[in-house]
């Protein structure tokens, strides 16, 4: 909703927001959101297909388990 309609974030929204989230976990999610979204907007400016970027690479991704 907060980046396709931002004027649809009303009160009852923040209400709802503020039954699950302190501010400040608000606050990170909204970051985290423009974030994504920035990057999104980038790779597809891009015409980026998935796993091409630093395809060989494994920057980014988590490490893989070790089997013992």
């Amino acid at each position: 909703m907060l980046v396709w309609n931002p004027e649809g974030a009303d009160a009852r929204v923040w209400a709802q927001l503020r039954e699950h989230f302190s501010d400040e976990e608000i606050v990170e999610l909204g970051q985290f959101v423009q974030l994504t979204y920035g990057q999104q907007r980038v790779i597809k400016t891009w015409g980026v297909g998935h796993g091409e970027l630093l395809a060989d690479t494994t920057a980014g991704l988590a490490p893989t388990k070790v089997e013992r």
